[in-house]
């Protein structure tokens, strides 16, 4: 499905800000343009993609399930390959009354600045948040207070107060196991949270009488410097959503999904004139057998690999999140 993008809005940049700060206000309203386009197509009941089972292989509390998918997709008139990953997660379950109003509460006003928490080893899980920068309703730029820094905006103060709010989120699940030794990655991306990303939809489906919704695009630069090929600040555009949806026994499922385009070029990027270790050698591979080896069966294998990584992190944040979760649940109203 393709959509017409819309340009970036005008904004009014303090004089004070630097280069730096300029540099993120533009890539936030691109971000913006381009992951609209994308969301709306990931909404799109009418969309078509072919999904495979993803296998997280690792033991959890949550009933989930897990899929990738490859796609082409036309963005701001630019058609890409696409990495998709679609996760399906039972949640919890409200018990306390008014469940609508405590979920669009607990979504909209207390998800992103919750989930964290300190596994026994001592190590963090979950997100954090450190703001950036915000652009205001009548579409001036600012920094925030030192005293603002750690949370994520309550996203019904994105649109009346804020046009979007810029902000980093530290990853703290991507871990790789190596036997029984883990290794944490330190990972972070930027994203932007924009009104537009926010649905609150009552009955959306047979079975469950309320859907809540955010998402938001990544912007292009990575927090922390990576040698990925394929993660933050890699990709020409993304997004992350989150839909939270009610069943009518007040049973909440969340549906999360991840799209990034162009699918990855390099599994390990070390400079621009560094051929990837892994693509390219299988890509000479190809060449070297006239075409008998192909090199798309590696790259499609590798990239099921990077979805299957961001579904253990992200499964990982709603194993630790719906604890908290359900002990505000209890205790809260």
């Amino acid at each position: 499905m393709t959509m017409t993008a819309t340009r970036p809005t005008a904004v009014t940049v303090p004089g004070d800000f630097s280069a730096h700060e300029r540099f993120l206000v533009e890539k936030s309203e691109l971000a913006v343009v381009k992951g609209l386009e994308l969301e709306r197509w990931s909404r799109d009941p009418a969309r078509r993609v072919e999904k495979f089972a993803l296998s997280l292989n690792r033991p959890y509390n949550l009933l989930n399930r897990a899929w990738g998918y490859f796609s082409d997709v036309t963005i701001a008139g630019k058609t890409l390959t696409a990495l998709g990953c679609r996760q399906e997660v039972e949640f919890g379950k409200i018990t306390g009354p008014n469940p609508e109003q405590r979920l669009k509460d607990y979504v909209l006003g207390r998800f992103l600045n919750t989930s964290t928490w300190v596994y026994p080893d001592g190590d963090l899980g979950g997100f954090t948040i450190q703001q950036m920068l915000y652009c205001n309703a009548d579409g001036v730029c600012g920094r925030y207070p030192a005293d603002q820094l750690t949370a994520a905006r309550d996203w019904r103060e994105i649109g009346p107060k804020y046009r979007w709010s810029l902000l980093t989120i530290f990853l703290h699940d991507f871990v790789i196991y190596f036997g029984p030794m883990k290794r944490v990655l330190k990972e972070a991306c930027a994203v932007v949270q924009h009104p537009d990303f926010v649905h609150v939809v009552p009955n959306p489906r047979p079975g469950y009488k309320l859907e809540v919704a955010i998402g938001y695009p990544f912007i292009d630069f990575a927090p922390i410097p990576n040698f990925f090929g394929f993660g933050p600040g890699k990709f020409d555009w993304a997004i992350k959503t989150f839909s939270f949806l009610l069943r009518d026994n007040n049973e909440v499922r969340c549906d999360m999904e991840f799209i990034a385009g162009a699918r990855a070029k390099k599994v390990f990027d070390f400079g621009a004139n560094i051929p990837d270790p892994l693509y390219g050698t299988s890509d000479f591979m190809e060449l070297l057998t006239f075409g008998l080896y192909k090199s798309k069966l590696f790259r499609d294998f590798v990239d099921g690999f990077m979805a299957v990584e961001h579904a253990h992190v992200h499964q990982a944040l709603m194993e630790g999140s719906s604890k908290i979760f359900a002990a505000w649940e209890r205790t809260d109203g």
